[in-house]
Parts: structure tokens; sequence; C-alpha cells
């Protein structure tokens, strides 16, 4: 299962190398020796601005800071951030009156909490007991318990996802960070463009700029026009 990605070496040989990957297209530093085991900050931004229009309700609405702080505290891993996507566009699907009920700070906590229960399996160091979590979330444990519930009913218990729909959901992310941190600067690094040129319409934007480019340079080889 895809989520052997996440946590365990010895299930996967490339596992090293899909961490450093993931590590650079979501912005995590270029520290390797540094956990994989909270939000990047343009990842906490694409969660929050999605659970806010999951979860429209203005009551609990989730803020950065509640993000970043329960995401750390809990130790939230990128694959459970996926995961917790995937469920919540499950219901979206499922059971759209639950959105309209419950806050998005709520949904964001257990949206995460079960994704993350759902990656690691019980004994696993990475686990994290619901105590735990209502301390990060400064809940008490019987409104999490409560939550959790409620949330696993509104799915109707379908947890299990293909990795063709995790990774999906990943570039998407992906894609979305690329493109957020290179207008917010005003240029493009090198793995940003490596993911824009994954989806096809930018590939056909960047195809189109090129060759309006070379056809506006009289030394341009047009044999070029074939490399795109």
């Amino acid at each position: 299962m895809f989520f052997v990605l996440c946590n365990h070496d010895q299930f996967l040989p490339g596992h090293e190398q899909w961490s450093e990957k993931v590590r650079k297209r979501l912005y995590y530093g270029l520290d390797s020796d540094s956990p994989l085991d909270a939000l990047s900050c343009p990842m906490t931004d694409i969660a929050v601005e999605l659970l806010q229009k999951s979860a429209p309700s203005p009551i609990k609405k989730l803020h950065k800071k509640y993000a970043a702080h329960v995401a750390r505290e809990a130790c939230i891993s990128p694959c459970a951030m996926m995961l917790a996507l995937i469920y919540i566009e499950r219901l979206r699907h499922r059971n759209p009156e639950y959105l309209q009920q419950i806050s998005s700070s709520d949904l964001f906590l257990i949206s995460m909490m079960v994704a993350s229960k759902y990656l690691y399996d019980e004994g696993e160091e990475e686990e994290v007991f619901n105590d735990e979590w209502g301390t990060a979330a400064k809940l008490d444990v019987q409104t999490v318990n409560t939550l959790e519930m409620n949330f696993l009913n509104a799915i109707d218990w379908n947890l299990f996802t293909e990795p063709s729909d995790f990774f999906k959901v990943l570039s998407q992310v992906e894609s979305s960070i690329a493109e957020r941190q290179g207008m917010k600067r005003g240029w493009f690094t090198y793995t940003d463009l490596c993911v824009l040129l994954e989806q096809t319409n930018w590939r056909e934007a960047l195809s189109a700029i090129y060759q309006l480019g070379c056809s506006n340079c009289p030394r341009c080889n047009r044999k070029c026009f074939h490399l795109i």
C-alpha cells in the first residue's frame, strides 16, 4: 500500500530519493536530515485555504497559526495531509451536509488525525493518541473522540485509498505550491519548473511562449521547434 512511502524505508528501495524529491517540491528546505513530521509553510497555506472552502461555517474558522501549531505538535506528515484532502473530497460528494455543520478548525484536526491513524499502525513510532491530539488542539479527549466518530460515520468508514488517487492529489498540491511560490517571488526555481512542466496546461503555455520567442528572433534555428 502507498503509505509505506511515508514511514518505512525497508519496504521501498527508492524511499530516500522519493523523500528528497518531496522535500524540494513541498518546500521543506534543503536540510536532508530535517524530518518530514510537520507541514511546510506553503502546505499549511493550502490546507487552510482548502479547509475554509470545504467547511464554510464562520464558527471556529481555521487560521494558519492554529493549523501550524497542531501540525507541529501532532507531527502531521505530508502524506497524512494528502490523505486527509482525499477524505474531504469524498465528503463533498458523499455527505456535503456534514461539511456545512462542522467548523473548518475541527475538520482540519479530525481529518488529519484520522488520516494519520490510518497511515501508522498501532505501535509505530509516529503514532499519536487521541489525548495527544486533543492537547495539540486544546480540546478534551471526549470531544476529540466524538469528532472522530462523527467523521467516520459521515465518510461511511471509507478510508482506503488507491495509490493513483494519492499521487494525483500530491501532484495537484505540488503544482499549486510551485505556481504560488513562483508568482510570489516573480521567478521560478528549476524544481518549480520541473513540477509545472508535468502539467499539460503549463507545458502547452510555456511551449507557446518559447515558440513565440523563436519566431521573433531572426537568429533562431527553426529546428529547435522540434525540441518542444
